[in-house]
């Protein structure tokens, strides 16, 4: 959003010294340069909104071939692991949850969370770098996460 807002701030910019080199009438440069003044208007609104707090969103999707009995996503650091995420009856294979964090916006950059489940069968893998963002997360078999970590960030094809 930010990005968007210096993009156009940027386009007025580049449009009213545009068109003061082509010597446009007075009322034409007042027009750009009101544009440019909304443009700076609206990028100061999306610099208030980026201090607020935002969201993090993880839409977990279970990949893994089984049942996931258990779910977790907590602090890293923390022994404490909260509710098991993945509810009384599991998150069947090809289900998915959407879990939901809140943060103060200046304590978002400091933020790692573990994701950490377990199947049916009791194996049991963790992710322990996880961020403060919005990110679809797959989770993947013990087999398939033979890799670099048992979570892809990707959604499943379908």
């Amino acid at each position: 959003m930010k990005l968007k807002n210096i993009a156009i701030v940027a386009a007025a910019a580049a449009l009213a010294v545009g068109m003061t080199a082509c010597g446009s009438s007075a009322s034409s440069t007042a027009a750009s340069s009101s544009v440019a003044s909304s443009a700076a208007a609206s990028s100061e609104a999306a610099s208030s909104e980026a201090a607020e707090s935002t969201t993090a969103e993880y839409t977990v999707y279970n990949t893994t071939g089984s049942t996931v009995t258990e779910l977790y996503l907590y602090d890293a650091g923390s022994d404490e692991k909260g509710d098991n995420l993945a509810g009384e009856n599991g998150l069947a294979d090809g289900e998915n949850i959407v879990i939901t964090r809140d943060v103060e916006a200046d304590k978002q950059s400091d933020v790692t969370y573990i994701l950490e489940f377990t199947t049916e069968d009791g194996q049991t893998q963790s992710f322990e770098t996880l961020h403060y963002e919005v990110a679809p997360i797959s989770l993947l078999s013990v087999d398939a996460a033979a890799g670099a970590t048992p979570i892809a960030f990707t959604a499943p094809e379908k």
